[in-house]
């Protein structure tokens, strides 16, 4: 019983950390999808270096030394998370900054939750010879997947972050007491064999590692996908995960959850929903973009770990064995983290990793099956990418540059409407804005910016609460969160201060070599490079109020608002640098949210009033555009103007929508 309850708390653990720490960092890196990703990277990293604890602990130590060394290190680790008040650093790069503040914060206590279950199963089976310790690792991840699932429905909505830091660190001194009780009392009376190494042939160790990384790969590339239109939140990160987990504990726990023949199926009718998902996936409405890339991940990863299990070594064997697995996870996450990104400007390790997928299970055995079932294999590979590189190749003949870095996929592209040329810097699947060409218009600008909309109507018409203060009108101060190709510098008046605040270097290059607003805007231009909210809490205590006019925040990754912005914290933030009778304008153009209540609600508590301005799409410009100004300003607001481009709210209000930098919940406000 008290195996089973000692790997159940750590698995658990271990689990509900990661969206935890995970949803800490997002306003400190930009709020963006890829902080997952690299937390992940950390979490494997640390499970890594766990299964290798444990192999080497079972295997070179006997139960005396085993005992004090896992003793002392528990109690250090437990210090270390009383004494230890470790905090992100927003100014180190988002890779580094993250994964050295996982370690400081988490590093010992996660590697010896990770060490748990080998080191558990290894004296199961010295306590317990005639029993499967195969049984307890389908109990970890059953734990495990119900850690996940219960963090976004039953601890994020109801606790705190430091609620929910204090309640895990009280979890891990009680999983410290089991342990302790299990190594001291339990195995008293027990010998404990050392573990044997992984004598298995090359192409065994091989295969174990290109399964468990093309798992790892499969889950990071379909959360990136999923992530890429919504905002990341726990939700999105822990289901997927979930599924994951799952697939390992249905087929290490009986054998007969994995029959290759219907998972492969699945499979391969998955692989050309793949291909519409990845080029037309914003013409699928979210819930179906959910379900879908779920049921290509849970067929996949049913696959590789299904693969696992039925070559799995003996009992002997099998801390060596997880640490063949660990590995294969990290070899994963840097994959998608390190090399991924210098290799492609677009997300293609989505499509590579379906293609490994198919062949590693297909062509396993190519030597003793049909030559036919070879051929097939190879076809439908070949096919399967071959449609790939023919779209892309498609796409591609009007791109004028790409990139990809932390923060996302950027693409400059040359495009043709409505008989105009113009050019678009397209973020993800989601245009982020657009110039003419032809330099008589160059100067006109498009999209979400174009003259009418919400944001050119609050600059052009702004207007101080006081008449005495017109005067001051020659000399606007402008801040501007999210740069794109810059198209609101169009705008600046001579005298007028722009700035700009943007957290993605590549975006700044871009509106500076492709877009020609910057350059001939008749405004002074500063461009802030890092977080907006980081920025301007920076700037706040060293410099004081930045004393704005109008700020506008227009911070996109792909069609994804980052929530760290629009917090009721970022809001008083945004009016400490707002003149009292300034204007917020704020873009909430978005596909699958509906972010009006929260904005309505988060004015009510400032004492401001609210004005929705859509904007719909004509021959130019294809997007439709929704804006919501805020201010107290009444000379501003009751201008004809703004009167007769305001329209009623979208939907009715819900007071209970109310996003803090403590929660937000995504589902209320979904489309």
């Amino acid at each position: 019983m008290l195996f089973a309850l000692t790997v159940l708390l750590s698995a658990s653990l271990v689990f509900l950390v990661q969206p935890m720490l995970a949803r800490l960092l997002l306003p400190y890196f930009g709020g963006g999808a890829q902080i997952w990703t690299a937390a992940l990277l950390f979490f494997q990293t640390a499970l890594l270096g766990g299964y290798l604890y444990a192999h080497l602990l079972s295997r070179y130590a006997n139960l005396t030394q085993q005992r004090l060394w896992h003793s002392g290190l528990l109690l250090l680790a437990v210090a270390s998370l009383l004494l230890l008040d470790a905090k992100p650093d927003p100014q180190a790069a988002p890779l580094s900054g993250i994964l050295s503040y996982l370690a400081l914060a988490i590093g010992l206590p996660y590697l010896l939750l990770s060490a748990t279950a080998p080191l558990v199963q290894h004296w199961f089976a010295a306590r317990y010879p005639q029993q499967s310790p195969y049984r307890l690792y389908a109990l970890s991840n059953l734990g495990s997947f119900a850690a996940l699932l219960s963090y976004p429905f039953l601890v994020e909505p109801y606790l705190a972050l430091p609620q929910q830091q204090a309640y895990w660190t009280g979890g891990f001194i009680l999983f410290s007491g089991c342990i302790l009780v299990l190594l001291w009392q339990s195995l008293a009376q027990s010998k404990l064999p050392p573990s044997a190494p992984l004598t298995l042939r090359r192409g065994h160790s091989a295969r174990y590692l290109a399964l468990s990384a093309a798992g790892v790969v499969l889950l990071l590339a379909v959360t990136q996908q999923l992530t890429q239109n919504v905002p990341p939140v726990p939700f999105l990160w822990v289901v997927p995960l979930a599924l994951y987990l799952l697939s390992f504990t249905l087929v290490f726990n009986r054998d007969s959850w994995y029959q290759r023949a219907i998972w492969l199926y699945l499979f391969a009718i998955c692989l050309v929903v793949a291909l519409l998902l990845f080029y037309l996936g914003r013409q699928f409405d979210w819930l179906s973009q959910l379900l879908l890339y779920l049921m290509l991940l849970f067929s996949g990863c049913m696959l590789c770990h299904g693969e696992l299990a039925r070559s799995k070594p003996s009992r002997e064997q099998l801390t060596a064995f997880y640490l063949l697995l660990a590995a294969g996870g990290v070899l994963g996450g840097l994959l998608v983290n390190l090399l991924a990104p210098l290799l492609f400007s677009r997300y293609w390790e989505f499509p590579l990793v379906l293609l490994a997928i198919l062949w590693l299970v297909t062509l396993h055995n190519w030597r003793r099956q049909a030559v036919w079932q070879t051929a097939t294999a190879l076809l439908a590979g070949g096919i399967f990418i071959g449609s790939f590189l023919l779209i892309e190749q498609q796409l591609g003949r009007q791109d004028i540059s790409s990139s990809r870095n932390f923060y996302g996929s950027l693409i400059v592209r040359d495009v043709e409407l409505n008989g105009q040329r113009q050019r678009q810097l397209i973020d993800g699947t989601t245009s982020h804005g657009a110039q003419y060409l032809d330099e008589s218009k160059a100067m006109q600008p498009l999209s979400y910016y174009r003259p009418g909309t919400g944001v050119a109507l609050a600059i052009a018409h702004f207007l101080p609460a006081d008449p005495a203060r017109s005067s001051q009108l020659s000399q606007r101060h402008l801040g501007l969160v999210g740069l794109g190709a810059g198209a609101l510098a169009a705008y600046g008046r001579s005298g007028d201060l722009l700035q700009f605040y943007e957290i993605n270097p590549a975006v700044i290059e871009a509106a500076q070599q492709h877009f020609s607003y910057l350059a001939q805007s008749e405004a002074e231009i500063r461009l802030q490079l890092g977080d907006a909210r980081q920025l301007l809490q920076q700037q706040l205590a060293e410099q004081g109020s930045q004393q704005f006019d109008l700020l506008v925040l227009d911070a996109f990754s792909s069609d994804a608002i980052p929530q760290h912005l629009l917090t009721t914290e970022a809001l008083a933030l945004y009016w400490q640098h707002l003149l009292p009778d300034g204007v917020l304008a704020v873009h909430i153009s978005n596909n699958y949210l509906d972010l009006s209540s929260v904005l309505r609600n988060q004015a009510a508590a400032l004492g401001l009033e609210a004005v929705f301005i859509p904007t719909p799409a004509d021959a130019d410009n294809p997007a439709a555009t929704e804006w919501v100004l805020l201010s107290r300003n009444q000379r501003f607001l009751q201008q004809d103007s703004i009167r007769q481009a305001s329209r009623p709210w979208p939907r009715p209000l819900r007071p209970e929508v109310r996003w803090t930098d403590q929660h937000s919940n995504l589902f209320q406000v979904l489309k």
